[in-house]
């Protein structure tokens, strides 16, 4: 296995993402974070924050956002859900990962999504 530690230091006990021999990635859940710091904005500026460490984080790892199969979105406010989704489309285009979005207790911030991705 390969462990990736990319994009912002966690603040917890885990690392970015993990590749299996089976060549799946698992990401860590991405919060809007720049260098360790949480940048605020509109969940359409955290989404899209979120959705390019995410990207760096796959590219490290040797996958892209294409090769994403399923994600996990969590939201502070589930009334985001229309303007997370547009962001979310322009990320990922027509090739969406399956996907489930539930309402979280988010400490400061709107959005947080982890994922697994299938390379080859």
């Amino acid at each position: 296995m390969q462990y990736i530690r990319r994009g912002a230091s966690p603040t917890a006990p885990y690392v970015s993402a993990v590749v299996t021999d089976s060549r799946l990635v698992f990401v860590s859940g991405q919060t809007p974070s720049r260098q360790g710091e949480i940048v605020a904005g509109t969940i359409t500026e955290q989404t899209e924050l979120v959705m390019s460490n995410i990207s760096a984080i796959l590219d490290a790892s040797g996958a892209t956002l294409g090769d994403v199969v399923r994600c996990g979105v969590f939201l502070a406010d589930l009334a985001d859900l229309p303007e997370f989704n547009e962001a979310y489309v322009r990320a990922f285009g027509s090739r969406l990962p399956a996907r489930t979005a539930v309402g979280a207790n988010l400490p400061g911030y709107a959005v947080e999504i982890d994922c697994i991705a299938a390379i080859g």
